[in-house]
């Protein structure tokens, strides 16, 4: 460019008289400023300031409108030199009314010298609500250099460079002033940083007026943003105005360095997008900030992949619950909320699933995990809005209930959870059956820390579980006493295998036909060193939760062989078999087959000999079931399902597992009218069982009138207090000896 303008002044200044030495002296420099404009962006500002000092010492005003014809050589070049410029250059007389518009003002501007002559000239460098406060600036003649925001004839706004010259003439008066100026750098680089995927702004804080890039068009959707500020501060996300305007306040103020903030914009289709806008604001010698300059920056798809992280960081991957962290914090709100707000209460339920570990060793991992998606799934449905499901870790779960009254709320959300937990699965072709046991505990003074309350929750849902599982209790400060206890449990639990402090009793099973026993059960106990005679409801669900149930049932199959085998040697038990339990981990132990063969062999017994009591609950893991169950029949082995009735399976299975027989669970029996509090179903079950040519054993049999009832609606045996209770081996031997046979009224001896 300088070239170009050197040969220009060569031309011109040449045409005619020279200049007058100091014309020469100013136009030199003026060249010589050109020569390192191109590498100096402060020297193209120099070029400004001597063009203004060149307008000021020209002897009249009028000679940049004299017709050509009338003017000199010089004044000539001076009309070239104010039409070629490269920047813009406007001259307004006393009453700021447009005399002159050079080529570069229309490129700027987009107004032509002829639309602006005579005219207003800040008509054509601002809106109106700004063109006031712009008249008292252009009165005042500051020369110095400033930085401005103008408006284009479009509307838009540009952030210029510029200087104002005073013009007086010959006398010295006052005649008018030169407006000179050049666009900012944030218009040169704005395609730059638009390359760059960010969008430009310029804020004129004296004017009011906000210059955009064209990115930022595409930042809002592709509406035309405004050049107020208004076209970026309003579409700001309500809950970030107060946080932007904090940042924005404290940086204009000198307090931040820079303006740095993360804000949701509004798109023209009502969506958000993240944006992040870093400024930098200038000041004038007193430190007052002028204008602010910076980007915005997308920052839509990092804050999506922060909030995904934080999301996955506080929720489990497999159930997308909240986790145990997360869980942990809302109980720690609900503290600080039941401070602030005198009477709210609050709940935890700690859920455990029942015999989980089971399925998952049984069925595979992959069972187990659609077990536990669709068991909260169920137990979403329990749940009030406000209240919260949360995965604790493996197979436990927590809940918060929000706002609870009394203990009875708390207790109507568990009823529900049993109610629908009561059901089987469907999973991969598998009918599972799988219950929870659960611990509540409610806010108090007492607790100050939310690890308190899940402590307690947790221990009354293990209080639960030693009650029998499928149910739930709530927490009272008597159980924190026992918690030691339940670990005293499972120690002494193990030191009673090696101690040999379990003992075995024995239940007859008779042929109601012929009134004579046809089997013997074998019962467990455990016979503590301090407590006495422990019966099994109180230690085998802990022992079964605990894995220990596997040794201990090894135990019982040695003992109660090896013990019948003894009667058998006497002449005591001919013709009899030795029912024995098989809980459903045993069941699922690889090696069950071979272990039972090693059993007979050293007990002198065969597989006939032996019938096997499982419980429905074992039939839950179907395949696996199904496989070893084929292989015990494979070997002789028979088979009973016993404590039919308590919900877990049907009369189905019978005949889908092959099984020989099938024992009425004995709470069929209690209560109600003398035959039991269900007689239509217990002849139902019989004659289904009769149908498919099962036999059927009553359990629970207590009064003549249930054993005439039993026998007359064609069920085979039974067992039952009426007989004789569990008794011990020598008892045992003893009853043997006489051989009973029990009719309707009492037992006969021979």
């Amino acid at each position: 460019m300088h070239p170009r303008l050197r040969r220009q002044l060569d031309r011109h200044l040449g045409a005619g008289e020279p200049p007058p030495g100091r014309i020469r002296n100013l136009l030199g420099e003026i060249d010589a400023e050109y020569a390192r404009a191109d590498r100096d962006g402060a020297s193209l500002r120099r070029v400004l300031e001597l063009a203004s000092d060149l307008l000021q010492r020209n002897d009249e005003l009028a000679l940049l409108e004299r017709p050509a014809r009338r003017k000199g050589p010089i004044t000539r070049a001076l009309h070239r030199l104010f039409n070629q410029a490269p920047f813009a250059a406007i001259c307004c007389d006393a009453d700021l009314r447009v005399i002159a518009w050079n080529p570069s003002a229309q490129r700027v501007l987009g107004w032509a010298s002829g639309e602006t002559r005579g005219r207003d000239v800040t008509e054509f460098l601002a809106a109106e609500p700004e063109r006031a406060a712009l008249r008292v600036l252009l009165a005042s003649a500051e020369t110095g250099r400033s930085t401005r925001s103008l408006t284009n004839r479009d509307g838009r706004a540009i952030s210029c460079h510029w200087q104002i010259a005073p013009l007086r003439s010959r006398a010295g008066a006052p005649a008018g002033l030169a407006l000179l100026f050049e666009e900012a750098a944030p218009d040169r680089f704005a395609s730059a940083v638009d390359a760059a995927g960010d969008a430009a702004f310029e804020w004129d804080m004296p004017g009011g007026r906000l210059w955009v890039s064209d990115r930022f068009r595409d930042l809002i959707g592709g509406e035309a943003p405004g050049s107020t500020p208004a076209a970026w501060l309003d579409r700001v996300h309500p809950d970030d105005r107060e946080p932007l305007q904090t940042a924005l306040d404290a940086h204009l103020a000198g307090q931040a360095q820079r303006l740095d903030n993360e804000h949701r914009l509004r798109q023209s289709d009502g969506s958000w997008r993240w944006v992040l806008v870093r400024g930098q604001a200038q000041r004038d010698p007193q430190g007052r900030a002028m204008r602010v300059g910076g980007v915005f920056a997308d920052i839509t798809e990092q804050r999506q992949q922060q909030e995904r992280m934080l999301h996955d960081a506080l929720h489990d991957p497999l159930t997308k619950l909240p986790n145990r962290s997360l869980f942990h914090d809302l109980v720690k709100r609900s503290f600080a909320r039941s401070r602030r707000r005198e009477g709210y209460r609050f709940a935890v339920l700690f859920v455990d699933l029942d015999r989980f570990k089971a399925v998952n060793d049984g069925l595979g991992h992959q069972i187990g995990d659609e077990l536990l998606i669709q068991m909260c799934q169920r137990l979403q449905t329990c749940l009030r809005e406000g209240d919260t499901l949360a995965r604790h870790g493996g197979d436990e779960l927590t809940i918060l209930l929000d706002d609870v009254k009394t203990p009875k709320d708390a207790a109507v959300v568990a009823d529900r959870i049993h109610q629908v937990t009561s059901e089987a699965f469907e999973i991969g072709g598998h009918q599972i059956f799988c219950t929870v046991s659960i611990g509540i505990a409610l806010s108090s003074a007492a607790y100050q820390k939310p690890e308190e309350l899940l402590r307690d929750a947790d221990t009354a849902m293990y209080r639960a579980k030693a009650q029998g599982r499928a149910r739930s209790v709530v927490f009272d400060a008597a159980m924190r006493e026992r918690e030691p206890e339940l670990m005293q449990l499972e120690s002494d639990l193990r030191r009673a295998l090696l101690r040999e402090e379990f003992r075995l009793l024995y239940l007859p099973i008779v042929e109601v036909e012929t009134g004579r026993i046809e089997g013997l059960e074998a019962l467990l106990r455990w016979a503590h060193p301090e407590r006495g005679l422990v019966p099994p409801d109180e230690f085998l669900p802990f022992a079964e939760e605990t894995g220990l149930i596997v040794p201990i049932g090894q135990w019982v199959l040695g003992t109660a062989s090896r013990e019948f085998q003894s009667l058998r040697h006497a002449g005591r038990a001919e013709g009899m078999s030795l029912n024995v339990n098989l809980s459903s981990k045993q069941l699922l132990q690889s090696d069950l087959v071979q272990q039972l063969e090693e059993v007979l062999r050293e007990a002198h017994l065969a597989p006939q000999d032996m019938v096997l009591e499982i419980t429905e609950t074992a039939f839950q893991h179907s395949e696996q079931a199904a496989q070893r169950l084929g292989q015990l029949k494979a070997r002789g082995f028979r088979l009973y399902m016993d404590d039919f009735g308590t919900g877990y399976s049907s009369l189905n299975s019978l005949y889908r597992f092959q099984l020989d027989s099938l024992k009425i669970d004995r709470s069929l029996f209690r209560g109600g009218s003398p035959k039991g509090q269900a007689p239509e179903l217990v002849k139902t079950i019989v004659a289904f069982a009769k149908d498919l040519g099962k036999q059927v054993v009553a359990e629970g049999v207590e009064t003549a009138e249930q054993l005439r009832f039993i026998k007359e609606i064609g069920c085979g045996s039974a067992q039952g207090y009426f007989f004789t209770p569990p008794i011990d081996r020598l008892a045992l031997r003893a009853l043997l000896e006489t051989a009973p046979v029990w009719k309707e009224e009492t037992p006969q001896t021979h």
